[in-house]
């Protein structure tokens, strides 16, 4: 089964996460930690949408958490397909999609530029229904 995860970029609201997805999360958040090496309090507060703090590490995390949870390629592309997929009520589909084609206008030079572009720009247009773990 595919990973239930989208956060603050993505789309699932925090209280319809299941336990086994909230467990991926974590994993997921570990394993990010380890490779990208961020600042562990500067990645705690992008949860609080604090994102004044911009370096190379944070950018690489988004890039990772995005990249595990199966809706961004290394190369920096979206999987908009996926996103949607993992909406769960259709009818928020087109709001979705419009939200995702806004934060995703602001594509980086790199890869992990473009990943925090869009989890920033989630964060900031839809802060509710941000998860970033």
């Amino acid at each position: 089964m595919k990973t239930f995860v989208v956060f603050a970029v993505c789309i699932v609201l925090a209280q319809a996460l299941t336990d086994e997805q909230k467990e991926k999360l974590k994993k997921h958040r570990s394993e990010c930690l380890a490779e990208t090496k961020p600042d562990e309090q500067l990645v705690n507060k992008l949860k609080t949408g604090d994102y004044k703090t911009e370096n190379e590490s944070l950018k690489k995390y988004a890039l990772c958490m995005l990249i595990k949870s199966e809706l961004m390629t290394k190369e920096g592309k979206f999987k908009k397909d996926i996103a949607l997929a993992k909406v769960p009520n259709a009818a928020d589909k087109p709001i979705v999609e419009k939200l995702i084609d806004t934060c995703l206008a602001n594509k980086g030079n790199t890869p992990h530029q473009t990943a925090w572009n869009y989890v920033k720009c989630y964060h900031e247009k839809d802060p509710k229904h941000a998860i970033f773990l």
